[in-house]
């Protein structure tokens, strides 16, 4: 099958070679600029493509994925699409996919906190989320 598929891929490169030979200087200007013009419009379009993989690929495996933190152009192949086996070893390796709750971001400047009443002692983001989960603040 591979034969075949490589056999295909150089005539297809021949072929592609012969008609730009043929082709008049305007013709030629014209290809190019409709190849610069899906070019531009992939780049725009890549990482949201990407975006939307990530997703669809975490909610098949039954996760969430937080991509707002994410280079998603990290997730593109050579040709600008999203490439989605890259997509799916970051899904499947867990990094950054929770099956339960999300992590919230680091409080700078926010250390021991002696007030209040409810048993809360520190302002540590995942403490937090425990006392709220647990029904302690509201």
């Amino acid at each position: 099958m591979e034969q075949w598929k490589a056999r295909f891929e150089a005539a297809s490169q021949e072929l592609e070679q012969f008609r730009q030979s043929q082709m008049t200087d305007q013709e030629k200007a014209l290809a190019q600029a409709r190849e610069d013009g899906r070019r531009e419009t992939l780049s725009e379009l890549s990482p949201s493509l990407a975006e939307a993989e990530i997703r669809a690929q975490a909610a098949a495996a039954g996760v969430t994925v937080q991509t707002e933190a994410l280079d998603l152009t990290h997730f593109l192949g050579e040709d600008g699409r999203p490439d989605t086996d890259r997509i799916a070893r970051f899904v499947a390796k867990g990094d950054t996919v929770s099956a339960a709750r999300p992590r919230l971001p680091q409080l700078m400047g926010a250390g021991y906190h002696r007030g209040g009443s409810g048993g809360t002692v520190s302002m540590d983001p995942d403490e937090l989320v425990n006392h709220i989960t647990g029904g302690k603040i509201f």
